[in-house]
């Protein structure tokens, strides 16, 4: 709804009017995304709670090795490894850019682990909707951004599902009502629903 609300919006084109191939790829990748980052915090809860002594450095450091290797790998294959490598070797006042940014990044991944282990995905949903809420109006106040009715109904739906369905996983009562099961596996099998239902 928020991407049809965008004034002049064209699918073929980028920003400067000229024609663009990859536009439909571009779309592909946008869902791809959404999709993952709607399923990671809820992998990352199910693993605080399946592993309890897992830490969130191990997590850091897991994920840390993952993106660095298919970061290498990316680099590898598009043959931009090379100039990269000769880029940072020429400005070497980028390194305290790469220190401060891993830094930060760092810190923040740990306060993201940190919220995920011990509030759980749906309350980071809630925190990670909230922040894109406020940027959204802070940049409409700040740059003249406008938005649509339609952009405004868009926004307004997510925000009210994440809350009803914080809401409902407060007050402790099911978004589905389960008949006929009784044995302890099956409790632990409505639950694994639920927590999908999160995402």
């Amino acid at each position: 709804m928020f991407m049809a609300s965008t004034d002049d919006l064209e699918l073929g084109q980028d920003i400067y009017g000229d024609e663009v191939p990859q536009a439909w790829t571009g779309i592909m990748l946008l869902f791809l995304y959404l999709f993952f980052d709607s399923f990671t915090g809820q992998w990352q809860s199910r693993m605080f709670k399946r592993h309890r002594d897992l830490s969130m450095f191990e997590l850091l450091f897991a994920t840390s090795t993952f993106s660095t290797v298919l970061s290498l790998i990316t680099l590898i294959h598009d043959r931009e490894l090379g100039p990269a490598l000769d880029f940072i070797y020429r400005h070497y006042e980028i390194h305290a850019h790469f220190f401060i940014f891993s830094l930060c990044s760092t810190f923040g991944q740990l306060i993201i682990f940190y919220t995920i282990k011990n509030f759980g995905a749906v309350v980071f949903t809630l925190i990670m909707t909230t922040r894109v809420l406020l940027s959204i109006t802070l940049s409409c106040i700040l740059y003249d951004h406008k938005v649509t009715a339609i952009g405004f109904m868009g926004l307004m739906v997510v925000l009210g599902a994440v809350i009803y369905r914080v809401r409902r996983k407060t007050e402790g009562t099911q978004i589905i009502k389960w008949q006929g099961i009784e044995d302890e596996k099956a409790e632990e099998l409505v639950h694994e629903w639920h927590e999908h239902l999160d995402m």
